[in-house]
């Protein structure tokens, strides 16, 4: 079985994954995600709703709920042809291709939200994220014109992600409702992520990872900003620190998931939009998202019933 893992990025995040990490994860995992936490001034057994959308918390708990996924299905799969990180997801990716450990993984993304959120407060504006599908490339530059604002994610045609100044994602919006079939939709994520307005983040968080100890991945990691396969370490930290200031260029990962051939793509999540993307994008193959189990288990037999 020829299977590609895919790793979600955030704003799908629930008290309900909270609960699968508190009800699931070791007391290691537990340890490595509260060391997070606490900068952030909550802990896994403590944030709540409100909090599950801060920068800090959300990269941290999706890490926290994407290995905890990888480790209790890993044992059980065979082993993937490729591994795809989609925005926070990569920093999971990495790990789960084994280029880090566990509380090196914790600290990383914590590490990635934290410089994130300080260099959009330095803008000195709120600022955030839309999605804005139904307007292709041309329509959107010229609504965005005079606006601090930049596509950050190409998922198709007329389907991609901007980020920007919350007062210019605004006026975007409202421009974009007076254009017949343009449909933008403000995310629930509060950093300009795959902009430009992060490149301060770049240099500080490339840093950071050739500072960790790590190892080349054991399998094949998917760039999103390179829509390229990464097969040594230093080609892969170099594509993770660009990640936060260049857009991810999603439609193309996508092509280079097809040429893979998969039999089934597998997303951790949480949530499914990246097995949504796959299925709008024209994969034939099998797709599906864990969160649309009820258990591990019920991943396990779906999996074991498309074996020859």
């Amino acid at each position: 079985m020829r299977l590609i893992v895919l790793f979600s990025g955030q704003g799908l995040q629930t008290l309900a994954h909270r609960d699968e990490i508190l009800r699931e994860g070791t007391p290691e995992l537990h340890h490595a995600l509260d060391a997070q936490f606490l900068q952030a001034g909550t802990s896994l057994a403590t944030l709540d709703e409100r909090q599950l959308h801060d920068n800090a918390v959300a990269q941290v708990l999706i890490f926290g709920l994407q290995w905890l996924r990888w480790k209790a299905l890993i044992r059980h799969l065979p082993r993937p042809v490729l591994l795809a990180g989609y925005s926070a997801g990569e920093t999971a990716a990495y790990a789960a291709a084994g280029m880090w450990p566990e509380a090196h993984g914790a600290f990383l993304a914590g590490a990635r939200a934290r410089l994130m959120s300080e260099a959009s407060m330095r803008l000195g504006a709120p600022a955030g994220m839309m999605a804005v599908s139904g307007c292709d490339a041309a329509l959107l530059a010229q609504q965005s014109s005079g606006l601090a604002v930049h596509v950050a994610i190409r998922v198709a045609a007329q389907q991609v992600l901007v980020g920007g100044l919350r007062a210019d994602l605004d006026t975007l919006a409202t421009r974009l409702a007076a254009c017949s079939g343009a449909h933008p939709t403000p995310l629930a994520v509060h950093v300009p992520a795959h902009t430009p307005l992060l490149q301060s983040v770049q240099q500080p968080w490339h840093a950071l990872l050739l500072a960790e100890p790590g190892a080349d991945p054991h399998m094949p990691l998917l760039s999103g900003s390179r829509a390229c396969v990464v097969r040594t370490r230093d080609a892969a930290l170099a594509a993770l620190a660009e990640q936060v200031s260049t857009p991810i260029a999603w439609e193309d990962c996508l092509n280079m998931i097809a040429e893979y051939q998969p039999d089934v793509l597998l997303e951790l999540g949480p949530g499914a939009a990246l097995a949504k993307m796959a299925l709008g994008h024209g994969l034939t193959c099998p797709v599906r998202a864990v969160d649309e189990f009820r258990s591990t288990q019920a991943v396990l037999d779906w999996l074991a019933g498309l074996r020859p």
